[in-house]
């Protein structure tokens, strides 16, 4: 296979305060508008301890990174190979999806692990990293191999329009 990079990219996740802050909000207006809609009491309070539940383990998985399972770092190594390591020092080499997200500000990872039917937990990167390098070279291995399965899915179309015919 051939070589990518120099050296390795390598970042390791950090807890993520703006992320913390942005679900907070989001939980308190969701719970605002239940409180504000009339219903029965019970069936108010049932989806209002839903609602509390899924924040705090979003909150403890994504943004403060303390579950077992939460993503600790990304690793891309010389030959292209994406790797993510969770808290259990788990390593996992998973396909990325094409609902992966790269901007300037914030990288959204979606995986798929081949023999799983449910895709993984996504992980976030913010500009707060610790090493802004490292993060700026995986923005560009991921617009890279964005542009390569482009390209295979353009090949793979224009060979079918010349079979099919």
């Amino acid at each position: 296979m051939k070589t990518l990079f120099t050296k390795p990219i390598v970042i390791q996740l950090l807890p993520s305060y703006l992320l913390l802050g942005l679900l907070l909000v989001v939980a308190t207006a969701s719970c605002a508008i239940l409180l504000s809609i009339s219903m029965h009491l019970m069936l108010k309070l049932s989806i209002l301890s839903l609602v509390i539940a899924s924040s705090v383990y979003f909150i403890a998985r994504d943004a403060l990174l303390m579950l077992p399972w939460s993503w600790q770092s990304v690793e891309v190594d010389t030959k292209g190979v994406l790797t993510l390591v969770n808290k259990r020092q788990q390593r996992f080499k998973p396909q990325l999806t094409s609902s992966t997200f790269v901007h300037e500000y914030c990288v959204i990872l979606n995986f798929r692990y081949a023999f799983l039917r449910w895709p993984l937990a996504p992980a976030l990167l913010f500009n707060h990293v610790d090493n802004a390098e490292a993060l700026r070279r995986l923005r560009v291995w991921l617009r890279v191999h964005e542009n390569k399965k482009f390209r295979q899915m353009q090949q793979t179309s224009t060979q079918l329009t010349i079979t099919g015919d």
